[in-house]
């Protein structure tokens, strides 16, 4: 015998009205507030409306309730991955935060296939979401101005590259300052600086940080000790394997970057891209035979947690997602009262803050 399995049958409101024999327009008013001064229903049949509604496992629909102007209080929250590593703390706080100000979040997965960035900006759209909060990387994927098209109310972190766009992001130049600070104070030398693309703002901002603090310490700036993964290796991130659902780092750069700044220009200290970046940095020194901190200081950046666990512990800049998480969501309600956010307020800039570990 053959068994079919359907999907359940969504329970409309004139189901619940025939049930408690009332009309539509009384059921919508009291399960969805609708009809104002026009529809009265007394308190008793209301209370009535919304048992029958609750035995009968009713579920409202979040986009016709944004149609007669109510909040779905759901918040469409897009990643690259909801197990990025990069991003991972902040997708948590996001979520804990919106659940705070009374919201659900409807997380949704771009990583996967190319299209999955705009497939879900649609998905959103369809569950009749408030808002959105996009912690996609910029390097990834998805069409950004139609999000905001689609969904004005949309706090991005870091610069979409969209004038006028709201975000929240860190101060990298104040990261890579206090880093350089430190290893300067440390007795470090020699200090290199490792970034992707030359091109990117992001990058920019870091060196910028760099300079700084070695022009105040008293030390020349030479580009002899910097190192760019870009061009040369065209993906220099963490990158995610659909099939193993697995986050792989390529080696061979941190390789290139030893035999540049190390072994070539005999650096004492190295600021790395991210924790990945120094987490692989430390453990191809020492198959080198390079000790660290004393031959080489490393110093990551992003604060995951695995920099309590590499050896030795990893000394990082904590990007401080947990604040910046808050402001996210905070910048979104205000968004979603219909509050005009000057120019000034609508982009964020979050303080890092060094953690000494022994590293560096």
């Amino acid at each position: 015998m053959t068994v079919e399995f359907g999907r359940p049958k969504r329970v409309r409101l004139v189901d619940i009205a025939e049930k408690v024999g009332v009309s539509r327009r009384a059921v919508s008013a009291v399960l969805l507030g609708t009809g104002g001064s026009r529809v009265t229903v007394g308190e008793e049949k209301a209370k009535e409306i919304q048992r029958v509604a609750n035995s009968m496992g009713y579920q409202p629909n979040l986009a016709a309730r944004q149609l007669v102007g109510k909040r779905s209080h759901t918040f469409g929250l897009l990643v690259a991955s909801a197990g990025d590593p990069l991003r991972s703390f902040l997708i948590q706080y996001l979520d804990e935060e919106a659940a705070a100000h009374g919201n659900r979040t409807l997380i949704g997965n771009t990583v996967i296939a190319p299209d999955r960035f705009d497939k879900n900006v649609q998905l959103f759209t369809n569950s009749g979401v408030d808002g959105v909060l996009c912690a996609v990387h910029n390097w990834l994927p998805g069409d950004r101005t139609a999000l905001l098209n689609q969904h004005p109310c949309t706090v991005f972190y870091e610069d979409p590259g969209i004038p006028n766009a709201c975000f929240v992001t860190v101060d990298r130049v104040d990261a890579v300052r206090q880093a350089t600070d430190y290893l300067i104070e440390q007795g470090r030398e020699r200090i290199g600086l490792a970034l992707t693309m030359k091109s990117k703002k992001s990058e920019k901002d870091r060196l910028r940080g760099f300079k700084e603090a070695q022009k105040s310490g008293g030390q020349t700036f030479s580009p002899n000790f910097l190192f760019y993964a870009s061009p040369k290796y065209k993906d220099a991130h963490a990158w995610h394997d659909v099939d193993t659902v697995k986050w792989s780092f390529p080696e061979a750069v941190i390789d290139d970057l030893i035999e540049r700044l190390v072994v070539g220009e005999g650096a004492d200290a190295i600021i790395a891209h991210d924790d990945y970046w120094a987490a692989t940095l430390i453990k191809r020194l020492r198959y080198r035979g390079v000790r660290v901190p004393d031959d080489v200081a490393v110093v990551g950046y992003l604060n995951h947690y695995l920099a309590d666990f590499t050896d030795p512990p990893l000394t990082t800049i904590d990007l401080d997602h947990m604040t910046a998480a808050k402001e996210m969501v905070s910048m979104l309600e205000r968004m979603i009262g219909s509050e005009e956010l000057p120019a000034d307020q609508r982009q964020i800039l979050i303080k890092p803050r060094l953690i000494v570990r022994e590293s560096a």
